[in-house]
């Protein structure tokens, strides 16, 4: 009988071993992650438009992909603060600065060659990130996004398969930077 019982307790002594080291491991390899990545997400817009733009109000942000999703929708989508610039600021990621630790990462990257709104239409192989990633936003937001894409008055940048997709609304004061990708 005596053997039973000490059986038992070892076999439990075990098993409290192994989920103890389970939930430790799930933790480091998962929970921490996405943890980090909660926290960052919603100052990332702050970050983004620091040194470009004064940012009034963060309107929505997330510097990473859902955790397990190869491709999904990355934001910085901001109201845009005063001194409002008058014309639209780029960050490009070829002015290396003096000190090589200071390397701006390439999702920093901001604008570049604008043009001014109207939109162009998206052509039939073309990526409509905003399409995408809408489903994150709050209707209104979609809207204001869409508006300022479709009216006068601002500027916007596209990658060749409009993959990044970056806006520039005075009007509106907004501006944003909508990727879907990897």
């Amino acid at each position: 009988m005596r053997i039973g019982i000490d059986l038992i307790k070892g076999m439990a002594n075990v098993a409290l071993t192994l989920a103890f080291f389970y939930g430790c491991g799930w933790w480091l390899f998962v929970g921490w992650p996405v943890q980090t990545r909660r926290v960052e997400d919603p100052i990332f817009a702050t970050h983004f438009f620091e040194g470009l733009l004064p940012v009034a109000e963060v309107l929505q942000s997330r510097r990473y992909n859902p955790r397990g999703e190869t491709w999904g929708c990355t934001y910085a989508i901001v109201r845009i603060g005063d001194p409002m610039p008058l014309h639209p600021p780029s960050r490009d990621l070829r002015e290396r600065p003096v000190d090589p630790k200071d390397l701006i990462p390439w999702d920093f990257h901001f604008g570049g060659d604008w043009r001014e709104t109207p939109a162009a239409a998206l052509g039939p192989n073309i990526k409509d990130s905003i399409g995408f990633c809408q489903i994150d936003w709050p209707e209104t937001l979609v809207q204001e996004i869409r508006d300022a894409l479709a009216t006068p008055g601002g500027w916007y940048v596209r990658d060749v398969s409009s993959e990044t997709v970056y806006l520039y609304a005075p009007k509106q004061r907004l501006a944003a930077r909508v990727r879907f990708g990897d």
